[in-house]
């Protein structure tokens, strides 16, 4: 048996002022598993934002961009409490998909996915409530619903006149 401590293990939820936007999905891996590649420092969003301004200038100064506190997690509903410091991505270490929404003080945002696999917003400056919520499409729930209206019935029925059988003259 052995004990492995891994100290560079990223925070469930934490906030980037530093990102960089790159929608070319081969080079967005490539760039994330690049030993030069600091996850702590900045993160790599698929699309949505405008490049950050300190990339252009190299000008990453390690100013903190907020703290994120965790307020309700559930498997379909996750509700954050964020201090952005500055304009900030805020990323969440779950898997992204797009079902997800993401509400930030009541209102609907785009959800960003960030590193490739999780899922993030934008958040400007302030204090905000930010809720995720799984909320997939229902369409297929009402095929289903109204299969089963339909089949159980006709399975009924099928069952219950299958054993006679018409008489013959």
């Amino acid at each position: 048996f052995a004990l492995f401590d891994f100290t560079n293990a990223l925070p469930r939820a934490k906030l980037y002022n530093h990102w960089q936007v790159n929608t070319n999905d081969a080079d967005a891996l490539q760039k994330i598993f690049n030993p030069a590649f600091d996850p702590q420092s900045s993160i790599v969003v698929d699309s949505g934002l405008p490049p950050h301004p300190a990339f252009a200038t190299n000008d990453l100064t390690g100013q903190s961009a907020g703290t994120v506190d965790i307020s309700h997690y559930a498997p379909k509903d996750i509700v954050l409490r964020a201090d952005a410091a500055a304009p900030s991505v805020l990323l969440l270490n779950d898997h992204y998909d797009p079902d997800w929404k993401v509400l930030v003080d009541g209102k609907p945002q785009r959800l960003l996915r960030c590193n490739f696999f999780m899922r993030g917003v934008y958040l400007l400056p302030g204090t905000h409530q930010v809720e995720f919520k799984f909320q997939p499409p229902t369409g297929m729930l009402y095929v289903s619903l109204a299969a089963l209206a339909i089949g159980l019935p006709a399975l009924g029925f099928f069952l219950v006149s299958g054993g006679k059988r018409p008489q013959s003259f």
